[in-house]
């Protein structure tokens, strides 16, 4: 039982960023979701649907 809670614990565990990745990427990828949100609540607020 405790191999199975440390193995857990370490899936959970927030890793530390590697400073390799490039952060114009992440940051890309971040406002990419905050348009795709943006547009749906747009949609939700107008009552446009796509689509049947």
């Amino acid at each position: 039982m405790a191999k199975y809670i440390e193995r857990l614990k370490n899936k959970i565990k927030i890793k530390k960023f590697d400073s390799k990745q490039p952060v114009g990427a992440w940051i890309f990828v971040l406002i990419l979701n905050m348009v795709g949100f943006a547009g749906y609540f747009y949609l939700k607020i107008n009552h446009i649907q796509l689509g049947s």
